[in-house]
């Protein structure tokens, strides 16, 4: 990996990539939504019936970042995987069981300890069968965020600046990222080549109030430092796999069970808040000492299990 500043060049290059996804999603996110309407009315594809625009366009968004990956590799002349620091990994299903685990207990203590201090009211309706709804929400994400930011995004960083730059700039895309929400439109509103243009000043517009965003930007942001950690020492995804399936199923996990009971919502502050953003981030001490609680399972983790790991 490029141990070296950044250039201006490499900078760039490493910029052309979420540009043109984003770019690109608005430019296929109207003719998705054409589409989509005229299965549902011919009776194809009636699970779509009724979507708004603004669902096909943040699914305009993950398409493009797929579809671009090809042309980003092949312009940057990247070949294999191991080009961005990923390498086969034999212990992958210990790896992803792990990274599991450490995310996943220290939520479940902290959830515990919601539930028994009466931060969190349990659901007098909560239905058992949706926890395999958060199961694959947490396989489908986990795994495509992380091919996407710890894979791709940090690989082309460590392509451009040195490591700890690299893992930096990568986490705060990261956490940046999931503040991105697309603005919901009446369903008459008509959609037209611009909408996705139409779009972009908005993607901020849904951002939580100050201070719930700077406790939620400051956990993802050590999420991503973690993540991005665990990838560059095992030199593969699947501890970071485990690691953000974890979380997920820990954080929307509580929200099937039970819901926020504290009114004001930031009364505990900075102690408690309450969860905002996408995948339902929580907020506040407790909840980043359990995120740091994490960090050091997984340095522990990192230090044995490392030494005998080809290349590390």
């Amino acid at each position: 990996m490029n141990s070296n500043p950044a250039s201006p060049k490499s900078l760039l290059r490493l910029l052309a990539y979420p540009v043109a996804v984003v770019l690109l999603a608005c430019v296929i996110s109207p003719p998705l939504y054409w589409a989509g309407n005229y299965l549902a009315e011919a009776g194809i594809l009636k699970v779509v019936q009724g979507f708004p625009f603004h669902r096909y366009f943040s699914r305009s968004i993950q398409i493009s970042a797929m579809v671009l990956l090809w042309p980003a590799f092949h312009g940057l002349g990247i070949r294999r995987l191991s080009e961005l620091g990923i390498e086969p990994n034999r212990r992958w299903r210990s790896d992803l069981a792990i990274g599991f685990l450490f995310a996943f207990l220290p939520l479940l203590a902290l959830g515990a300890w919601y539930f028994f201090t009466g931060v969190y009211e349990m659901r007098p309706d909560w239905e058992a069968a949706k926890f395999l709804r958060v199961a694959g929400t947490a396989c489908a994400v986990s795994v495509v965020e992380e091919f996407l930011f710890r894979c791709v995004f940090l690989g082309l960083c460590l392509m451009a600046m040195g490591r700890v730059a690299a893992v930096g700039l990568s986490a705060v895309f990261f956490a940046g990222v999931h503040f991105f929400k697309t603005s919901k439109q009446p369903l008459e509103a008509p959609v037209t080549w611009l909408s996705g243009f139409e779009q972009l000043p908005l993607l901020f517009s849904s951002a939580p109030p100050w201070p719930l965003l700077g406790w939620a930007f400051f956990s993802l942001l050590l999420a991503g430092i973690l993540l991005s950690a665990g990838t560059l020492r095992t030199r593969s995804l699947f501890l970071a796999i485990g690691l953000h399936a974890g979380w997920i199923f820990g954080q929307q996990g509580m929200q099937v069970i039970g819901r926020f009971s504290i009114k004001p919502p930031d009364s505990l502050l900075p102690w408690v808040g309450e969860n905002v953003v996408s995948g339902a981030v929580p907020t506040g001490v407790l909840p980043l000492l359990a995120l740091g609680f994490t960090g050091i399972l997984i340095a522990m983790f990192l230090r044995h299990a490392t030494r005998d790991r080809q290349g590390v």
